[in-house]
């Protein structure tokens, strides 16, 4: 049977035992008070003549007694007729109609809660999960928003990368020249609209687009993207030491986690052995604070031992510097020549921890007594100065 046939039935059992339970309703007891109560007061009167025969009483408590149980069994039996015509009395047929209609009314309802509505017939349109617009859907949608704000120069510049990425060069050169007829000093666009000119240009960033990359710098000094376009130019004319001079300051102002700086820093290298030099040499800096306890002279032949270790791997020295204490000045240079290995030099290295120790043997493996301090990880290519505390 479906779910709707077994509710009925139960409204159906339930309202027939309801109609039948208020026709019908129980009795004050299980049994007949009236016949139980006088069976008991003879039972207690032949109880007394016995006892009287005994002469275990005399007759006037004979009497007295007998008087009582007569009372008592004459309450018990006004009582118990009492309860027997509440028990009787019958509840009008309105009264029953009413429960019932409740009954079943509420029982309706509570089935309607608790069954889950059916989804609304939705109308023709079929819902698909969005995806994100084409390149070609996002262009035409630009051009008919243009239609009708001709001015917006974000628009014209996005329009422009768009269609530069459509490998739709006139189309792009159009729209970045319409952003910049509408303002000028978009550093941003600057730097593409002269990326797409020099992309035309077979990548020769000469002419107008090292004009546009002029022009950004003369707004924002320290645009990366604009410094490195710098170097660019600098390299279509040949002139290397500048390109190298712009490109270390473009990476000296990316953060350290920006997707570009491995790629500059290629670059750099590259450039180097274009022009054949060596390749840049970088250096670790660390300014070293001695408390005032390890200033005593009881300290002043210990070994302070300064290195730079791998971040991860073998923890042996990529460079290090070993200074008696007496003639520690405060600062120590790592750079190539304080290498360990010449295979292994410290402008190959990466990421790495600077280490400063004292000791009073001065030994490679750190001894017991010896003190020792380490740093956070830090980039060589970032030509880093630390300050490392020793208590």
């Amino acid at each position: 049977m479906s779910m709707i046939m077994w509710f009925v039935l139960m409204i159906a059992i339930s309202t027939v035992w309801l109609v039948w339970f208020l026709k019908n309703p129980l009795k004050s007891n299980l049994f007949n008070l009236e016949k139980s109560n006088v069976a008991l007061g003879k039972q207690k009167q032949a109880e007394l003549e016995q006892d009287l025969r005994q002469n275990l009483i005399d007759e006037s408590e004979f009497n007295q007694a007998k008087q009582e149980i007569t009372q008592t069994l004459a309450i018990e039996l006004n009582q118990a007729t009492g309860s027997d015509t509440l028990a009787q009395k019958n509840i009008p047929l309105w009264s029953i109609g009413l429960m019932v209609v409740f009954l079943v009314v509420a029982s309706l309802g509570i089935y309607q809660l608790l069954t889950p509505q059916p989804k609304a017939e939705s109308t023709p349109q079929v819902v698909e999960q969005s995806e994100p617009p084409s390149l070609k859907q996002s262009m035409t949608k630009l051009k008919q928003y243009l239609l009708e704000k001709p001015d917006d120069f974000e628009a014209w510049q996005t329009l422009g990368l768009v269609s530069f990425e459509l490998d739709e060069m006139e189309d792009s050169l159009s729209a970045y020249e319409r952003s910049y007829q509408l303002n000028p000093k978009n550093v941003s666009m600057l730097v593409e609209y002269a990326s797409a000119i020099a992309t035309s240009q077979n990548d020769q960033f000469t002419g107008r687009a090292s004009t546009l990359v002029r022009e950004a710098l003369e707004i924002n000094p320290d645009a990366p993207d604009a410094l490195y376009l710098a170097g660019l130019v600098a390299v279509n004319a040949q002139e290397f030491d500048l390109s190298r001079q712009l490109w270390k300051k473009a990476l000296s102002l990316l953060p350290q986690d920006h997707p570009d700086r491995p790629l500059l820093e290629d670059i750099l290298v590259e450039l180097a052995q274009i022009q054949g030099k060596p390749m840049p040499e970088h250096q670790v800096v660390i300014n070293v604070s001695l408390s005032d306890r390890l200033r005593q002279d009881g300290f002043k032949n210990h070994y302070l031992m300064v290195y730079v270790k791998a971040a991860q791997g073998r923890p042996m020295p990529i460079a290090i510097q070993k200074i008696k204490l007496k003639d520690f000045t405060g600062v120590v240079t790592l750079t190539d020549e304080n290498s360990v290995m010449p295979s292994k030099k410290l402008s190959q290295s990466r990421q790495v921890i600077a280490v400063v120790r004292l000791s009073q043997s001065g030994a490679a493996m750190k001894q017991v007594g010896d003190i020792q301090v380490l740093s956070q990880v830090i980039d060589i290519r970032n030509n880093p100065t630390l300050d490392l505390q020793v208590e």
